[in-house]
């Protein structure tokens, strides 16, 4: 099945313009982090002015697993950092139709482990990476932070595999993470998510995560939640449609047993829709909780 030509989202959702960062001075663009897809690349931004090393935002974008670009509007929760004092990265990785899951996992440590043996040279603090990401990206985060330290996680010959992947905070936005739950709740009467997300699975895992059941254990974040976890900031708006809040709700809840309070901060928009069909989410006003996040926890 072509998912793309039965695939009718909202109006404007996965076309995303692509940012102008002609204006910012201090970039590094198109950096290849690994040589095992055209698709692994980054961008680096850093603040205006002062010589570093600074603390770095690394930054995973969504599009349901299957679209988006690094530089798309998705991009603006997190670029906003470079005049806060972070270096900020933006991270490309294999989409779904070029690479099944959980190869865009290790991506995202591959990129992580680059910018950690290259972090002089780019004037980055190796002690000092947070992770973020919307929706896919999100999950992406949540699960690349989930197994740091995990062997089994890691492509090491994507290079650099004596430097680690961990990262020292996470934000998710309305991720998803129970895939066994998402795929249920599209396929109920009305639909409560996402209906096209069971087509969106045999891309991303070649099958319905609910006829693999023991392997889809694998690619759900709350099984892998230990006290290593770094601190968590989640962020869901209560009328997601595409993925509902239950996935963060369950997400704090479980890192909260695992973790104890306060471990896990969860910031719940009342009303709120998913990103992109709910353009709230673009205020610029709106990433101002995240930051002190990673100010806490980064600075």
């Amino acid at each position: 099945m072509d998912i793309l030509a039965s695939f009718n989202p909202f109006e404007g959702s996965m076309e995303k313009p692509i940012l102008d960062v002609s204006e910012i001075r201090r970039k590094f663009l198109e950096i290849p982090y690994a040589n095992a897809s055209p698709s692994q690349r980054l961008d680096i931004y850093l603040p205006p002015e002062g010589d570093g090393p600074f603390p770095a935002i690394i930054f995973v974008h969504g599009g349901a697993f299957i679209l988006g670009d690094k530089r798309d509007d998705q991009f603006l929760q997190a670029i906003g950092g470079i005049g806060r004092g972070y270096a900020v990265v933006s991270v490309e990785y294999r989409l779904a139709f070029e690479a099944k899951y959980p190869a865009a996992i290790f991506d995202v440590k591959a990129a992580i482990r680059f910018l950690r043996a290259n972090a002089q040279a780019y004037k980055l603090d190796a002690g000092r990476f947070g992770l973020c990401g919307d929706s896919a990206g999100g999950h992406y985060a949540v699960m690349t932070a989930a197994t740091q330290g995990n062997s089994v996680f890691e492509d090491f010959s994507l290079g650099n595999g004596t430097y680690s992947s961990a990262v020292q905070a996470i934000a998710s936005r309305f991720g998803p993470y129970d895939f066994i739950l998402e795929s249920r709740m599209a396929r109920e009467e009305p639909p409560k998510a996402d209906p096209y997300f069971p087509d969106i699975e045999m891309h991303l895992l070649g099958a319905h995560s609910e006829d693999i059941g023991g392997l889809a254990h694998f690619t759900n974040p709350l099984n892998f939640i230990t006290s290593d976890l770094p601190p968590i900031f989640l962020e869901h708006g209560t009328d997601d449609v595409i993925v509902p809040v239950i996935h963060s709700r369950q997400m704090e809840e479980r890192v909260r047993a695992v973790c104890g309070a306060g471990h896990a901060e969860l910031v719940i928009r009342e009303g709120y829709n998913h990103g992109g069909i709910d353009q709230r989410w673009n205020a610029p006003e709106i990433n101002e909780e995240m930051f002190a996040f990673f100010d806490k926890h980064l600075k």
